[in-house]
């Protein structure tokens, strides 16, 4: 399904890959327009490495190119979100600079028919 999605001619989602001898880590950019405050964003769906690539500066070096990627497409903020027990996470995003703000989260299941 997501090599069907990435054949598309405009994916809906740009996915980057870290690499060694196997799959290090990976993550998922996708594109969204805020009618709140006028401008393109970006949203990090997903950022994640192996348990054995942590600590190695994988998730830096993915964090920044989803940074790089997000600003070539004209996006003026990235946004994601992790939960609240992930504290390596979230200690990781702010020493990338990142605010934290505290939302509430809604999710509404809808029929895939």
């Amino acid at each position: 399904m997501l090599e069907r999605l990435l054949q598309v001619e405009a994916p809906p989602v740009r996915i980057l890959v870290a690499e060694s001898d196997q799959i290090a880590g990976y993550a998922a950019l996708t594109t969204d327009y805020s009618l709140w405050s006028g401008a393109r964003y970006g949203h990090l769906d997903c950022l994640f490495v192996a348990k054995e690539y942590r600590g190695r500066g994988v998730g830096q070096i993915l964090f920044l190119k989803v940074r790089e990627e997000a600003h070539s497409a004209g996006c003026v903020r990235l946004e994601w979100q992790t939960p609240d027990w992930n504290r390596q996470a979230t200690e990781f995003y702010r020493r990338n600079g990142a605010e934290y703000l505290s939302k509430t989260r809604f999710v509404l299941q809808l029929d895939a028919g």
